[in-house]
């Protein structure tokens, strides 16, 4: 060795694992993507459906994938900042998918937010994501809004 020290990229590190994830959802991986969540994950989809727990994430997974052998989501990073002092950091991006409606394909997009947390091993690990629906194109049964938000 010559003794330099070499830093490690967080943003590349972060940007590949992105993409891993992307390649799990392709590749219908529930598995996979339970990998790169942290054991307290929490997620809002597009709809505002919440779920909590990075062992519950791979089993929801796996049931969209079972009843939809065509669904694909892809996020695309925009930005991505870090605190490396406290292992943190923040992806903001583009998200679109496609899946299948009782009446056809529908197709929809948006933008997303995630916390990402540097794990005891070195490794990043997604704490929250949060998607918004921006766009939605396909039978009115598979554009589904969300339930409104009642408030005592």
């Amino acid at each position: 060795m010559s003794g330099k020290i070499i830093l490690k990229n967080s943003k590349n590190e972060i940007r590949v694992i992105r993409e891993r994830f992307n390649d799990a959802i392709a590749n219908h991986n529930a598995e996979t993507i339970g990998k790169f969540l942290a054991p307290e994950y929490h997620i809002v989809t597009g709809r505002s459906d919440q779920f909590h727990g990075a062992d519950e994430e791979p089993l929801r997974w796996a049931s969209v994938f079972e009843k939809d052998p065509k669904v694909i989501y892809r996020r695309t990073s925009r930005e991505i900042r870090v605190n490396e002092n406290w292992g943190l950091a923040e992806e903001l991006g583009d998200w679109s998918g496609s899946y299948s409606a009782e009446n056809g394909i529908v197709n929809a997009s948006g933008v997303y937010s995630a916390k990402w947390q540097r794990a005891e091993n070195g490794g990043w690990l997604i704490q929250v994501e949060v998607f918004t629906t921006l766009e939605c194109d396909g039978p009115a049964n598979g554009c589904v809004r969300p339930d409104p938000i009642v408030r005592s």
